[in-house]
């Protein structure tokens, strides 16, 4: 039986995930997401919920890797503050 992650977003990310023009989820490399990611494999589910409504969408996880602050789409890399030297998840789904 494939795992689930519940992720709450802000209307803006889920509405662009709900779209198609986002396709990965990103999280700051931190030992709670360590924990919580390295439960995870490809196949497994991610049900993002727009706030604390009951709206939600899910997608199917293709992986999981940790990429450097400079390798953030420039969207994502600005609303984290420019992190250049921090590590992060990424979450790719489909």
């Amino acid at each position: 039986m494939p795992k689930t992650l519940h992720l709450t977003l802000t209307h803006h990310w889920w509405e662009e995930i709900a779209a198609g023009r986002k396709t990965c989820e990103y999280r700051r490399f931190t030992e709670g997401w360590r924990k919580r990611l390295n439960r995870l494999n490809p196949g497994d589910v991610i049900v993002f919920h727009r706030g604390y409504t009951n709206r939600t969408l899910t997608r199917q996880i293709k992986g999981i890797r940790v990429i450097p602050g400079w390798d953030l789409p420039n969207d994502v890399y600005k609303f984290f503050g420019c992190p250049n030297e921090t590590k992060f998840f990424e979450i790719q789904f489909q």
